[in-house]
């Protein structure tokens, strides 16, 4: 349906990787300047900001802390991720993932772009038979994913670890473009027997 599809766009544009910094005077950001923050970072992300954003707590002035937050576009509420990815002083950057679905209604969860199809993991052989995606398998539905959402494919790819075939697992890889090399976090969203769903998040700048 239309609101849905509208959601769904704005969260394939923000989880191309969005960020904004403040300044603060103690050691968290408040939830209500996280939220302010987001809000602004998307609307120059996707040219409009949500109707809404919320935030559960205060995001801690530590890297790599995080907090959830849910905005609401067109009546459609949708999770999402604050992350502290650095802190220089008192200027906290933070980065903003929004959920690949809105809500909890699983049965209309848009087609993913940026996250590949389920990928059978298969056993490491070593530690009691540790399920693992193969590295080459990762990078080969890296480039697939990041080619259906870019129009093509990264020059190479390469990852220098299997992934453990358990949710939140991350493994980091690295493209390269035009000449430039990126850093790429890979996630485990999903492990569904032998299945593991990847999400593919690509850093902003690029090495050096």
């Amino acid at each position: 349906m239309a609101v849905r599809a509208a959601a769904g766009a704005l969260a394939v544009l923000f989880a191309a990787g969005c960020s904004a910094s403040v300044s603060v005077g103690g050691s968290k950001v408040s939830k209500e300047e996280v939220a302010e923050q987001a809000s602004a970072a998307l609307g120059k992300k996707v040219g409009r900001e949500p109707d809404d954003v919320t935030c559960e707590d205060d995001l801690k002035a530590e890297v790599g802390e995080t907090v959830r937050c849910e905005l609401t576009v067109d009546g459609e509420k949708q999770g999402m991720t604050a992350t502290a990815t650095s802190v220089d002083g008192g200027n906290v950057k933070m980065d903003f993932k929004v959920d690949d679905a809105p809500g909890a209604d699983d049965s209309a969860e848009p087609e993913p772009t940026e996250t590949a199809q389920p990928t059978d993991a298969s056993s490491t052989g070593t530690g009691g038979g540790a399920q693992t995606v193969d590295k080459a398998e990762v990078a080969r539905q890296g480039k697939a994913a990041l080619a259906a959402q870019a129009g093509r494919e990264p020059d190479a790819f390469a990852c220098p670890q299997d992934l453990p075939a358990r949710v939140n697992a991350v493994v980091r890889c690295q493209l390269a473009v035009d000449g430039k090399v990126y850093g790429v976090t890979v996630t485990a969203t999903s492990v569904d027997g032998g299945n593991v769903k990847m999400n593919f998040k690509v850093d902003d700048t690029p090495n050096g």
